[in-house]
């Protein structure tokens, strides 16, 4: 029997110290070159500049990024980069960056894609290197943030120059506010909001761009308004103003200008809700949804393709509302690059679950507990409800990956107003802004209302959770599984830990009398 527990403590001992070689092993070096930080925010613009804008794009990504998976250096790779950064743009601006969203698609590739030719090539490179060998850490992602955002001025940089060449300016020129104001500022806004797309603007756009905007924008008075305020704020006391004062007075306009357009999309939410096919459900019959304003025309086919119809009921098709407010027929699109959009309001309760996880998994306890303190009227946990989380925790071993496909489909069915019906992969090209926009057919309008109104007086087929399906997809799987095996690593590690120590003590507590006797037994002999 001692031999036995010798043995064990041996083993135990042996085993150890090959957990903590192995440990020390997996741990990635996070030495990278300095050289790579400070050229970048040399490219940003001056240091002070930079780091005081850095420090403020930390402070908005610091919870998702807390929340996303990590590799072993604690640096987020390619995948939840790019969610991050999609993230922080619509949140921030109400942008939908072209080549941040999912685009059908949830383990998407690298964010720097997104920035085309808008940055140098050494600086895409940069990029690439750094996060296909090292991840980005907090400080970083806030750095690609911050280039993204240099891009975008850019954009509004090149586009100001035009305006000032078709209103016949010269960009050295200090003019008077009213000037500047009026014909400058106001024909830009005009082109942002009305004209054509940056890469296609042209002098002649400009000449008839202020009418456009007043014909064809219905916001065209508040955002003039909204221009004004923030001219006279960034302006204030200054009777000239030149080019850079003007740009930077535009670079805020159109930070803004999310803002203004998400009150044309809570209006169109409020009337979609008022028709709701069952009171709290999200969805409107088609049939009805053509009948509420002439602004609701797009034809089945193409709210089919961009993932806005809930077909669960063939004979009772319905308008998915937070995924037709997000849709590309609600946007502005100023540029190739960008759109500007509804708001996303579930991105509110993300961003409450992973401040208050900050970890990539919760327990269906921690993260019912946190749905449940955020007060929507609108969200009831029924025990279907409750029993769906079960079924998600139970699809991943009893905890919740809360950046995938299954915990955004409960907090739809849990948010049907605010929270978008998460289609698979390859369904639909929900976030597509190539998507040509076609209207339905007078005929078509006709069928879908006779649809809807038979449905009123037949017995719904509908079920509890309409569409629900147990497929899994996450935004960043290989860092997600690498996190689950070090994490259950870890637990093992300390479980083995807790054991050897028992095991020891035991070891000990058998071997100390029989140690005593031993000794006691050759002092003896040597008395002898």
């Amino acid at each position: 029997m001692m031999l036995r527990t010798l043995a064990v403590v041996v083993v135990m001992a042996q085993l150890s110290g090959a957990f903590r070689k192995k440990v020390r092993g997996a741990v990635r070096s996070s030495t990278e070159p300095k050289a790579l930080l400070v050229e970048l925010e040399q490219a940003l613009g001056t240091e002070e500049w930079a780091l005081h804008d850095l420090h403020e794009i930390e402070e908005h990504l610091k919870d998702t990024f807390k929340a996303l998976p990590k590799n072993g250096r604690g640096a987020v790779e390619a995948p939840s980069a790019r969610y991050a950064l999609h993230r922080f743009f619509i949140q921030q601006y109400g942008w939908m960056v072209k080549g941040l969203g999912t685009n059908g698609t949830w383990d998407a590739e690298s964010p720097v894609m997104a920035m085309g030719d808008g940055v140098p090539a050494g600086i895409r490179e940069l990029f690439e290197d750094r996060l296909c060998n090292y991840g980005l850490n907090l400080h970083e992602l806030a750095v690609l943030a911050a280039t993204m955002n240099k891009m975008f001025e850019w954009d509004v940089e090149r586009r100001l120059r035009i305006v000032y060449t078709g209103m016949g300016y010269e960009t050295n020129a200090h003019l008077t506010f009213q000037a500047a104001l009026h014909d400058v500022m106001l024909t830009y806004m005009a082109v942002l909001v009305s004209g054509p797309v940056l890469e296609e603007l042209t002098v002649e756009n400009v000449k008839t761009a202020v009418s456009d905007m007043r014909r064809m924008f219905p916001r065209a008075a508040q955002a003039e308004q909204l221009l004004n305020k923030i001219a006279n704020e960034v302006a204030a006391g200054k009777n000239r103003l030149g080019f850079d004062l003007v740009l930077t007075i535009l670079i805020e306009l159109g930070q803004k200008i999310g803002a203004l357009e998400d009150t044309e999309c809570q209006a169109m939410k409020n009337l979609l809700v008022s028709a709701e096919h069952r009171e709290g459900s999200g969805r409107v019959r088609l049939g009805t949804f053509y009948t509420l304003s002439h602004h609701f025309s797009e034809s089945a086919e193409y709210l089919r393709a961009v993932g806005v119809l809930d077909e669960s009921d063939p004979e009772d098709p319905k308008v998915l509302i937070p995924n037709y407010l997000a849709n590309p027929s609600n946007c502005v699109t100023p540029s190739g690059q960008y759109s500007v959009c509804c708001f996303d309001e579930c991105e509110d309760l993300m961003d409450q679950i992973e401040k208050e996880l900050a970890a990539p998994m919760g327990t269906p306890d921690k993260i019912i507990s946190i749905v449940s303190s955020l007060g929507s009227s609108n969200a009831t946990l029924s025990p279907n409800l409750l029993q769906l989380l079960v079924d998600v925790a139970g699809h991943h071993d009893g905890m919740i990956p809360i950046h995938g496909r299954l915990l955004s489909q409960w907090l739809h069915q849990t948010y049907p107003r605010e929270c978008q019906f998460p289609h698979a992969t390859g369904v639909a090209a929900r976030s597509s802004s190539d998507m040509e926009v076609s209207s339905a057919a007078f005929a078509d309008r006709i069928k879908y209302l006779a649809l809807a109104s038979q449905s009123k007086t037949r017995n719904s087929t509908e079920t509890n959770a309409p569409m629900w399906t147990m497929h899994e997809e996450l935004v960043d799987k290989k860092t997600f599984d690498k996190h689950i095996r070090r994490v259950s690593f870890t637990e093992d590690l300390l479980l083995f830990g807790t054991v050897g120590f028992v095991g020891f003590m035991l070891a000990k507590m058998k071997l100390e009398p029989l140690l005593k006797n031993a000794w006691y037994a050759q002092d003896k002999m040597k008395l002898i």
